[in-house]
Protein backbone atom coordinates (compact mmCIF):
# COMPACT_ATOMS: atom_id res chain seq x y z
CA UNK A 1 0.00 0.00 0.00
CA UNK A 2 3.10 2.24 0.59
CA UNK A 3 4.39 1.95 -2.49
CA UNK A 4 1.05 2.42 -4.24
CA UNK A 5 0.60 5.64 -2.37
CA UNK A 6 4.16 6.33 -3.18
CA UNK A 7 3.66 5.80 -7.12
CA UNK A 8 -0.05 8.23 -7.18
CA UNK A 9 2.31 10.87 -5.65
CA UNK A 10 4.99 10.49 -7.89
CA UNK A 11 2.55 10.39 -10.92
CA UNK A 12 0.40 13.91 -9.68
CA UNK A 13 3.51 15.76 -9.03
CA UNK A 14 4.54 15.01 -12.89
CA UNK A 15 0.64 15.45 -13.89
CA UNK A 16 0.97 19.25 -11.67
CA UNK A 17 4.30 19.96 -13.34
CA UNK A 18 3.67 19.53 -17.06
CA UNK A 19 -0.26 21.15 -16.16
CA UNK A 20 1.92 24.14 -14.93
CA UNK A 21 4.81 23.94 -18.20
CA UNK A 22 1.32 23.68 -20.45
CA UNK A 23 0.11 27.11 -18.87
CA UNK A 24 3.56 28.51 -19.06
CA UNK A 25 4.13 28.23 -22.65
CA UNK A 26 0.61 29.66 -23.24
CA UNK A 27 0.80 32.62 -25.28
CA UNK A 28 -1.05 35.54 -23.72
CA UNK A 29 -2.09 38.35 -26.15
CA UNK A 30 -2.60 41.84 -26.04
CA UNK A 31 -6.69 42.85 -25.98
CA UNK A 32 -6.22 45.35 -28.85
CA UNK A 33 -4.10 42.45 -30.98
CA UNK A 34 -6.97 42.18 -33.48
CA UNK A 35 -7.06 45.41 -33.77
CA UNK A 36 -3.41 45.88 -34.31
CA UNK A 37 -3.34 43.27 -36.94
CA UNK A 38 -5.86 44.35 -38.85
CA UNK A 39 -4.58 47.73 -39.07
CA UNK A 40 -0.75 46.27 -40.00
CA UNK A 41 -3.20 44.49 -43.02
CA UNK A 42 -4.56 46.98 -43.97
CA UNK A 43 -1.08 48.44 -44.65
CA UNK A 44 0.42 45.79 -45.85
CA UNK A 45 -2.00 45.97 -48.77
CA UNK A 46 -1.86 49.25 -49.55
CA UNK A 47 2.04 50.56 -49.00
CA UNK A 48 4.24 47.88 -47.21
CA UNK A 49 3.52 45.27 -50.56
CA UNK A 50 4.01 47.41 -53.29
CA UNK A 51 7.62 48.77 -51.59
CA UNK A 52 8.58 45.31 -50.67
CA UNK A 53 7.50 43.84 -53.88
CA UNK A 54 9.41 46.71 -56.16
CA UNK A 55 12.01 47.29 -53.87
CA UNK A 56 13.13 44.52 -52.15
CA UNK A 57 11.33 40.96 -53.94
CA UNK A 58 14.04 40.98 -56.73
CA UNK A 59 16.67 39.80 -54.46
CA UNK A 60 14.98 38.98 -51.44
CA UNK A 61 12.35 35.83 -52.48
CA UNK A 62 11.28 34.71 -55.43
CA UNK A 63 14.22 33.13 -57.75
CA UNK A 64 16.93 35.01 -56.28
CA UNK A 65 17.18 34.63 -52.60
CA UNK A 66 20.48 37.14 -51.84
CA UNK A 67 22.25 36.86 -48.23
CA UNK A 68 19.90 33.80 -47.32
CA UNK A 69 17.24 36.43 -46.67
CA UNK A 70 13.46 35.65 -47.93
CA UNK A 71 10.50 37.80 -47.50
CA UNK A 72 8.36 36.43 -49.26
CA UNK A 73 6.27 35.53 -46.74
CA UNK A 74 5.40 36.15 -43.20
CA UNK A 75 6.91 33.00 -41.88
CA UNK A 76 10.65 33.51 -44.07
CA UNK A 77 10.44 36.92 -43.17
CA UNK A 78 10.25 35.87 -39.20
CA UNK A 79 12.18 32.98 -39.15
CA UNK A 80 15.55 35.36 -40.89
CA UNK A 81 15.72 37.02 -38.47
CA UNK A 82 15.82 40.28 -39.01
CA UNK A 83 12.63 41.74 -37.96
CA UNK A 84 12.14 42.10 -34.12
CA UNK A 85 8.82 42.67 -31.63
CA UNK A 86 9.50 46.49 -32.60
CA UNK A 87 11.00 48.35 -35.35
CA UNK A 88 13.33 50.11 -33.17
CA UNK A 89 15.07 46.73 -32.30
CA UNK A 90 14.98 45.28 -35.93
CA UNK A 91 17.88 44.59 -38.11
CA UNK A 92 15.65 45.07 -41.06
CA UNK A 93 15.36 48.98 -40.14
CA UNK A 94 18.83 49.21 -39.23
CA UNK A 95 19.24 48.37 -43.09
CA UNK A 96 17.01 50.85 -44.92
CA UNK A 97 17.49 53.60 -42.59
CA UNK A 98 21.30 53.41 -43.42
CA UNK A 99 22.39 53.28 -39.46
CA UNK A 100 24.04 49.81 -40.22
CA UNK A 101 26.11 48.40 -43.45
CA UNK A 102 25.29 46.89 -46.29
CA UNK A 103 22.74 49.87 -47.09
CA UNK A 104 19.31 48.51 -48.23
CA UNK A 105 17.98 48.58 -51.09
CA UNK A 106 21.39 47.48 -52.45
CA UNK A 107 22.71 50.09 -54.52
CA UNK A 108 19.88 51.76 -55.34
CA UNK A 109 18.92 54.85 -53.66
CA UNK A 110 17.41 55.02 -50.19
CA UNK A 111 13.79 54.47 -49.46
CA UNK A 112 12.25 58.20 -48.51
CA UNK A 113 11.12 58.88 -45.18
CA UNK A 114 7.45 57.77 -45.94
CA UNK A 115 8.98 54.41 -46.82
CA UNK A 116 11.09 54.22 -43.77
CA UNK A 117 8.04 55.52 -41.71
CA UNK A 118 5.51 52.96 -43.08
CA UNK A 119 7.61 50.07 -43.03
CA UNK A 120 8.74 50.43 -39.45
CA UNK A 121 5.02 51.12 -38.28
CA UNK A 122 3.71 47.61 -40.18
CA UNK A 123 6.54 45.89 -38.40
CA UNK A 124 5.31 47.74 -34.97
CA UNK A 125 2.05 45.86 -35.96
CA UNK A 126 3.01 42.34 -36.35
CA UNK A 127 3.96 42.31 -39.85
CA UNK A 128 1.07 40.52 -41.12
CA UNK A 129 0.98 39.53 -44.64
CA UNK A 130 -2.65 38.96 -46.28
CA UNK A 131 -1.05 36.30 -49.04
CA UNK A 132 2.73 35.86 -49.83
CA UNK A 133 4.13 38.22 -52.07
CA UNK A 134 6.19 35.56 -54.22
CA UNK A 135 3.25 33.82 -56.89
CA UNK A 136 3.94 30.18 -57.06
CA UNK A 137 5.71 30.56 -61.08
CA UNK A 138 8.04 33.05 -58.93
CA UNK A 139 8.74 30.93 -55.54
CA UNK A 140 12.18 29.47 -55.14
CA UNK A 141 11.96 25.88 -55.89
CA UNK A 142 15.09 24.88 -53.85
CA UNK A 143 17.43 24.86 -56.51
CA UNK A 144 20.39 27.89 -56.90
CA UNK A 145 19.04 30.27 -59.59
CA UNK A 146 21.36 32.44 -61.45
CA UNK A 147 19.69 36.14 -62.59
CA UNK A 148 21.03 37.87 -65.74
CA UNK A 149 22.22 40.63 -62.49
CA UNK A 150 24.23 37.45 -61.45
CA UNK A 151 26.27 36.92 -64.68
CA UNK A 152 27.53 40.21 -64.62
CA UNK A 153 30.07 39.13 -61.70
CA UNK A 154 33.27 38.81 -62.50
CA UNK A 155 33.64 34.81 -62.60
CA UNK A 156 30.51 34.54 -64.66
CA UNK A 157 32.13 36.18 -67.48
CA UNK A 158 33.90 34.29 -70.39
CA UNK A 159 37.37 34.14 -70.57
CA UNK A 160 39.66 36.55 -72.70
CA UNK A 161 43.63 37.11 -72.92
CA UNK A 162 43.49 41.23 -72.12
CA UNK A 163 46.35 43.33 -73.56
CA UNK A 164 49.26 43.65 -71.19
CA UNK A 165 48.81 47.73 -70.54
CA UNK A 166 51.61 50.33 -71.48
CA UNK A 167 53.25 51.69 -68.31
CA UNK A 168 55.71 54.56 -67.13
CA UNK A 169 58.53 53.12 -64.87
CA UNK A 170 58.64 49.73 -66.85
CA UNK A 171 61.63 48.66 -65.27
CA UNK A 172 59.99 47.84 -61.58
CA UNK A 173 57.38 45.27 -63.46
CA UNK A 174 59.35 42.29 -63.75
CA UNK A 175 56.23 39.92 -65.55
CA UNK A 176 53.03 40.77 -67.19
CA UNK A 177 51.15 40.62 -63.78
CA UNK A 178 53.16 43.70 -62.17
CA UNK A 179 52.23 45.77 -65.90
CA UNK A 180 48.17 44.98 -64.19
CA UNK A 181 49.28 45.95 -60.90
CA UNK A 182 51.60 48.91 -61.87
CA UNK A 183 49.12 50.17 -64.63
CA UNK A 184 46.06 50.56 -61.78
CA UNK A 185 48.94 51.74 -59.35
CA UNK A 186 49.39 54.81 -61.90
CA UNK A 187 46.11 55.14 -62.76
CA UNK A 188 45.25 56.35 -58.90
CA UNK A 189 48.30 58.50 -58.50
CA UNK A 190 50.34 55.77 -56.45
CA UNK A 191 54.14 54.75 -56.67
CA UNK A 192 54.64 51.08 -56.19
CA UNK A 193 57.21 50.84 -52.47
CA UNK A 194 60.46 50.22 -53.09
CA UNK A 195 61.64 46.47 -53.10
CA UNK A 196 62.08 44.93 -49.22
CA UNK A 197 64.98 43.10 -48.60
CA UNK A 198 65.32 39.18 -48.68
CA UNK A 199 65.07 39.21 -44.79
CA UNK A 200 61.67 40.90 -44.48
CA UNK A 201 60.10 38.70 -47.66
CA UNK A 202 60.78 35.59 -46.17
CA UNK A 203 58.85 36.32 -43.21
CA UNK A 204 56.18 37.84 -45.60
CA UNK A 205 56.13 35.24 -47.24
CA UNK A 206 55.66 32.82 -44.50
CA UNK A 207 53.01 34.42 -42.66
CA UNK A 208 51.21 35.04 -45.88
CA UNK A 209 50.93 31.67 -46.97
CA UNK A 210 51.37 29.40 -43.77
CA UNK A 211 50.54 31.55 -40.95
CA UNK A 212 54.16 30.74 -39.19
CA UNK A 213 57.18 32.57 -38.79
CA UNK A 214 60.43 30.82 -40.68
CA UNK A 215 63.00 29.10 -38.22
CA UNK A 216 66.96 30.98 -37.92
CA UNK A 217 67.79 28.16 -40.08
CA UNK A 218 65.11 28.66 -42.99
CA UNK A 219 65.99 32.54 -43.04
CA UNK A 220 69.75 31.55 -43.26
CA UNK A 221 69.44 29.23 -45.95
CA UNK A 222 67.26 31.69 -48.45
CA UNK A 223 69.51 34.24 -47.65
CA UNK A 224 72.16 32.04 -49.15
CA UNK A 225 70.53 31.49 -51.97
CA UNK A 226 71.79 33.70 -55.12
CA UNK A 227 70.50 31.47 -57.72
CA UNK A 228 67.55 33.68 -59.73
CA UNK A 229 64.82 31.26 -58.84
CA UNK A 230 64.98 31.75 -55.06
CA UNK A 231 62.19 33.83 -54.17
CA UNK A 232 60.27 31.04 -56.50
CA UNK A 233 61.59 27.84 -55.10
CA UNK A 234 60.58 29.34 -51.21
CA UNK A 235 56.86 29.79 -52.35
CA UNK A 236 56.79 26.94 -54.18
CA UNK A 237 57.93 24.86 -50.98
CA UNK A 238 56.02 26.71 -48.91
CA UNK A 239 52.81 26.12 -51.65
CA UNK A 240 53.95 22.36 -50.99
CA UNK A 241 53.70 22.71 -47.44
CA UNK A 242 51.32 20.80 -45.21
CA UNK A 243 50.45 23.95 -43.01
CA UNK A 244 49.05 25.59 -46.20
CA UNK A 245 45.48 26.40 -46.53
Amino acid sequence: MRNLLIALTMISGFVCTGSLLAEEKKTVLPADHARRMQQGLDLFKKEVRPLLVTKCLKCHGGKSIKADFDLSSRKKLLESGMIDKTAKDSYLMALVEHREEPYMPLKEPKLSGIEIASLAKWIDLGAPFDKPLATAETADDGAMQVTADDRKFWSFQPLHQPAVPQVKQSDWAHNDIDHFILAQQQEKGLTPNDEVSKRVYIRRAYFDLIGLPPTPAEIEEFLADQSPDAYENLIDRLLDSPHYG
